[in-house]
Order: C-alpha cells, then structure tokens, then sequence
C-alpha cells in the first residue's frame, strides 16, 4: 500500500492510537520519515492532544446542551 499526504490524513487518528496494522503502521512511518510536512503535522496533532488532555473538564453551556438534544431528536425522528 503506498501512503501519500492525503491517506496520511485519513488514518491519523488511528496512526496516533496505535490501532494501524504492522504492515500499513510501518509504510506510514517511512512516509512521516521521509515528508516534512507531515512530520511536523503528526507531531503538532501528538501535541495537540497531549495539551488538550490537560485542560480541566467543564460544564456544557445549557444553550449548547438543549440545541444538541435538539438536533439528536431531528436526526432520530423524535425518538427518544
């Protein structure tokens, strides 16, 4: 499988939890390697969620709450 930027992009979440197969894990790493680019895409996602991580948790705005409720309800065909 050859691995370019845009597939690089498709399976970097499961790049960075560790859930690719050996064989697709080891053609992605030589393409990180070998493209700066998304090296540093890789490595500003890492950090990304390592930070994010680190944020105290709050409380949903009741605004926010109500619209997605709302919106859920739509999408469900007001199934509860």
């Amino acid at each position: 499988m050859a691995v370019d930027c845009s597939r690089l992009a498709e399976l970097l979440l499961d790049y960075v939890s560790g859930e690719l197969p050996p064989e697709e894990l080891a053609t992605l790493e030589e393409h990180v390697r070998q493209c700066p680019p998304c090296e540093v895409h890789v490595t500003t996602y890492r950090l990304t969620i390592t930070l994010t991580r680190k944020l105290p948790p709050r409380d949903m705005p009741p605004d926010t709450a109500r619209r997605i409720r709302e919106l859920l309800q739509r999408e469900l065909g007001g199934a509860s």
